[in-house]
């Protein structure tokens, strides 16, 4: 007996020494080659494809330079930030061939290196510090600067832990943008806003000037400049047109435009320029009740390019679109109160402010595939024409639809009828296509209709000198991509900042059209803003019933099902009991 036990005792001994053996063994090999596991549902700590291709394409050597605090210095929470960031650089040195080299510094100590990273823009910041049973704030530094050839130095001035998820698109989407040989090209047409005539005629009857037109779209330039696009805003005008050496068409609201400008979007699609076009059915105004609440008042808007996308298989829907996955927006309103004249917001519930969430995002699609939540205001549905697309030798992709609680009524210009806006007065339909892309080479829609002659100009009529002789480019076709929004307003000054992804889906389609989908794989990886479903009154009816009426239930019949077993197992027991 003793015997057994001593080998039990010696063959547990020997099999935890082997465990951790191999153990040793496995971290010293992998930590050699940087291997990790990556448990995260995004695989947020897993080198890309595309990163890893955009990486061993550099042909000259790029310098990553990281400046951070020394360990010992460093809040117990960040202790492993140099560590990790290492890794994950070493990981990109791998990729590279040897193309990515970088270097750690620590300046907590050099007041030199001090001074040129504070001339350079980079400072420490202030972290919160724990320490045993103290709390305090430290001054730390933790920088990134990227150089490559004699370009201006890429900088990202802070590096924290949650930085790491996102390490990959800040660094290799900085990389990609450096090496390439020049900057691609945007050229935006987006009509500014004009003065209401009433209201400018009221200025000029006191002797003042009316207000200047309103640009409704400098966010998306100062986006598309932070990114490192040239951004060329254009008049779509004789003396205004398409350079020719864009790489990107974008065209947000068109509002009327003449048959000369939509000739030249489709010769530009034609020839095989890119367009992200953004259109704009209509807009609504929110008129104050005198008992609280607003009433929206509809505005039609024409666009003018109707014709040329009912030619490619596209339709654009002018009936008023309605969804019950709504956003509520807070809109101002003056109140008076005692003769005084206050500004206040009131929520606004209406099902023409549409949210966009994930399942309602088409995930094969590199553009949308991991984008969550959206605010599609005031849009409209677009309808597809499968043989007008067969006809136009184009493929079209869904980007994303309404959800299938959606409905649409005809619509009439001025005060909307709370009716329209009732799901319980129309049949839901859904989902119904919101966004598209189309590819192939694009019919011209003016063909047989001649040159269209741009609008005549009063001040080159006074001046017939100053007339040019018109032309238009040639048609060579190309293969191209036309992407297509109902909605305009999802991507102006007013809508951008508020939280959503819209942002993020404008770069994407910039992105896939000048630069592929490789920059889109990249920035994917961020971390997804998942959004909880809006359940229908249906499903929350089921789960009511399944929670307080059937589980209870279930769990009576268990119970009466378990007591018959035990009486059925004691009658047996006392019977096999008895024949003994």
């Amino acid at each position: 007996m003793r015997s057994k036990r001593a080998n039990f005792r010696l063959t547990f001994a020997a099999a935890v020494v082997l465990l951790l053996a191999i153990a040793l063994f496995l971290t010293m090999v992998l930590d050699g080659f940087g291997a990790r596991a990556d448990l995260t549902a995004d695989r947020l700590y897993t080198m890309s494809p595309s990163a890893a291709r955009i990486l061993g394409d550099l042909k000259v050597p790029v310098q990553v330079k990281f400046y951070i605090t020394g360990t010992d210095a460093m809040p117990s929470d960040l202790k492993t930030l140099e560590r990790d960031v290492t890794d994950k650089l070493r990981d990109y040195e791998r990729a590279s061939g040897g193309m990515l080299q970088f270097t750690v510094y620590d300046p907590q100590d050099d007041d030199e290196m001090q001074q040129s990273l504070s001339g350079r823009g980079i400072r420490p910041f202030q972290v919160q510090s724990i320490d045993r049973d103290e709390i305090g704030v430290k001054l730390v530094w933790s920088a990134m600067t990227i150089a490559y050839k004699d370009y201006p130095e890429e900088i990202i001035p802070q590096v924290l832990p949650q930085s790491l998820t996102t390490m990959e698109y800040e660094l290799v989407s900085r990389i990609f943008r450096l090496t390439r040989e020049r900057q691609p090209k945007v050229a935006m047409f987006a009509p500014l806003e004009q003065v209401d005539p009433q209201l400018a005629m009221m200025y000029m009857q006191q002797g003042m000037q009316p207000p200047q037109p309103q640009d409704l779209f400098k966010t998306v330039v100062q986006l598309l400049e932070q990114e490192h696009y040239q951004v060329d805003r254009i008049e779509l005008t004789d003396a205004s047109r398409i350079p020719d050496d864009a790489d990107v068409l974008l065209v947000l609201y068109p509002r009327d435009l003449n048959e000369r400008q939509v000739f030249e979007i489709n010769r530009a699609l034609s020839n095989g320029l890119d367009v992200v076009l953004a259109v704009q059915p209509h807009e609504y105004d929110y008129q104050p009740g005198q008992r609280g609440g607003f009433t929206l008042v509809g505005r039609s808007a024409d666009s003018g390019v109707d014709g040329m996308l009912e030619a490619f298989g596209v339709k654009v829907d002018k009936d008023h679109y309605c969804d019950e996955n709504l956003v509520v927006l807070s809109v101002p309103r003056t109140q008076n109160l005692g003769g005084m004249r206050f500004q206040t917001t009131e929520p606004v519930r209406a099902p023409v402010q549409v949210q966009i969430t994930q399942d309602q995002f088409n995930s094969d699609a590199a553009i949308t595939n991991r984008i969550s939540s959206l605010l599609y205001l005031w849009g409209s549905t677009l309808e597809l024409d499968r043989a007008g697309l067969a006809a136009a030798e184009l493929s079209a992709t869904t980007l994303f639809s309404s959800s299938d609680r959606a409905w649409t009524t005809p619509f009439n210009e001025g005060p909307v009828p709370g009716s329209d806006f009732d799901a319980r007065n129309h049949e839901l339909r859904g989902p119904l296509p919101l966004a598209v892309m189309l590819q192939g080479e694009f019919p011209d829609s003016f063909q047989g209709r001649g040159l269209p002659e741009w609008p005549a100009d009063p001040a080159a009529a006074d001046d017939p000198g100053a007339a040019t002789p018109d032309h238009a480019p040639e048609l060579d076709p190309a293969p191209a991509t036309l992407m297509v929004f109902g909605s305009a307003k999802m991507f102006d000054d007013m809508v951008m900042p508020m939280g959503h992804q819209n942002p993020l889906l404008l770069l994407n389609a910039v992105d896939a059209l000048a630069y592929g989908e490789d920059l889109i794989s990249i920035r994917a990886k961020i971390v997804s803003q998942r959004t909880i479903r809006v359940a229908g009154d249906s499903e929350k009816l089921f789960y009511r019933v399944f929670a307080v009426v059937l589980m209870p239930v279930l769990l009576v019949a268990y119970g009466i099902f378990r007591a018959g077993v035990r009486r059925k197992d004691a009658a047996l027991y006392r019977e096999n009991l008895g024949r003994r």
